[in-house]
């Protein structure tokens, strides 16, 4: 009898093929992006420093995203881009690469492969660290015409189509066993056509069992580890519902982060740097440790769930002495962005606490949900109360 290995995967959705070399990074070193299929084939990519990007849009999965798109681009244009945005600025620009002479560390550069197919091109996206490529059904009617040197090795290939039969094709399973990523995410696919994944997968050398998703996010983050084995991937097309009693717990803690926000984004950067004189905490420092204790309480729990999320500690220093400014130039906004991108990263892979009990011990923290999502929920209140103190003090400088 034949077996079927099946995985279902709506805690760990990548195994230890995708971890960091260290458990704790800083943020910008393999930070985790967020990869989502859509109705229609279309695909979205989310970084950590807030850039959303859709592939192949498609009128009414738009209208499903969580947010508009900083940038839509398709197969079937010619594209060599970046999409940058410096600190303190308010929009993403879309910069052609000859143009682009900024250090941008959170960039992504986003390029057409040139194929002999007319119809479509594969896509090389890269973006700290990561390298995604998306792989139309137009190059795997054509495979030979597929441009292979830039993508050898990726750690992602996205290939799109609606003929599941194409994998079949021994010329796709060939140029399959020349890119050897590390992941392939089989767009349109679903578990009706399981076997065919599954046979794929054989035919490729990748893992016997096909990880099987019931929403359409998955986590993936720049690889280090030179020997690994390919991993299939079936996403569902619709996003992750959360349980009634954790979105009421999310949206408290939302709240409280968002009207700490509008606290911060007000202050200039002479005012977030301010030192009181009965020496307490700088206002910057308030900022940065909210925004830092979410990021690492929630980070050590996501990373015990799925490895392909760093543990991420951007917590500043305790004491006002030791203390050190991350980013001394950013302005209120820029720090209120900060915030944000932490919020949104919560959210994004909230998933991987689906099943958890909200009043145990999460894996890899000492925190119950419940607890944690409570605690920051207290713990915006808390400081933002502390900085307002500061506004009345002396020797409190004025807006420029």
């Amino acid at each position: 009898m034949h077996r079927h290995p099946i995985v279902i995967a709506c805690l760990i959705l990548i195994a230890s093929w995708l971890l960091i070399d260290a458990a704790t990074v800083k943020a910008g070193d393999g930070d985790p992006l967020a990869i989502r299929t859509w109705p229609s084939g279309m695909v979205s990519l989310e970084s950590l420093w807030g850039f959303h990007v859709v592939i192949n849009p498609d009128g009414d999965a738009l209208k499903q995203l969580p947010r508009a798109p900083d940038q839509t681009v398709s197969t079937s244009e010619t594209i060599d881009h970046f999409l940058t945005r410096k600190p303190n600025a308010t929009k993403a620009t879309w910069i052609p690469a000859a143009e682009f002479t900024e250090k941008d560390p959170h960039a992504i550069h986003i390029k057409t492969l040139p194929s002999k197919s007319v119809s479509a091109n594969p896509l090389l996206l890269e973006v700290d660290g990561t390298r995604l490529v998306f792989m139309p059904d137009g190059c795997l009617a054509s495979p030979a015409d597929v441009p292979i040197n830039d993508i050898k090795s990726a750690d992602l290939l996205v290939l799109s189509t609606d003929n599941p039969w194409r994998l079949t094709d021994p010329r796709v399973i060939a140029l399959m066993k020349s890119i050897a990523p590390r992941l392939v995410l089989l767009n349109q696919f679903g578990a009706s056509q399981l076997e065919i994944a599954e046979a794929f997968g054989k035919s490729i050398g990748a893992k016997e069992a096909v990880t099987l998703v019931d929403h359409n996010t998955l986590a993936v983050s720049q690889s280090r580890k030179p020997k690994y084995q390919t991993q299939v991937v079936v996403l569902d097309d619709s996003p992750w519902q959360m349980p009634d009693e954790l979105a009421t717990l999310f949206t408290k803690m939302e709240k409280s982060n968002m009207d700490s926000q509008k606290v911060f984004a007000k202050l200039s950067p002479q005012q977030l740097n301010f030192r009181p004189g009965n020496g307490t905490h700088t206002p910057r420092w308030n900022t940065e440790h909210m925004m830092g204790r979410q990021l690492l309480f929630f980070s050590q729990i996501y990373h015990a769930q799925n490895p392909a999320i760093p543990v991420m500690d951007l917590n500043p220093k305790q004491m006002p002495p030791d203390y050190v400014a991350a980013h001394p130039d950013w302005d209120g906004r820029e720090e209120a962005r900060q915030t944000q991108r932490v919020s949104e990263f919560t959210r994004r892979f909230a998933y991987l606490l689906e099943g958890l009990n909200l009043d145990e011990k999460a894996p890899g923290s000492r925190w119950t949900p419940r607890r944690l999502l409570k605690q920051m929920e207290d713990h915006y209140k808390e400081h933002t109360a502390n900085t307002v103190k500061k506004f009345d003090l002396p020797d409190w400088p004025k807006n420029e």
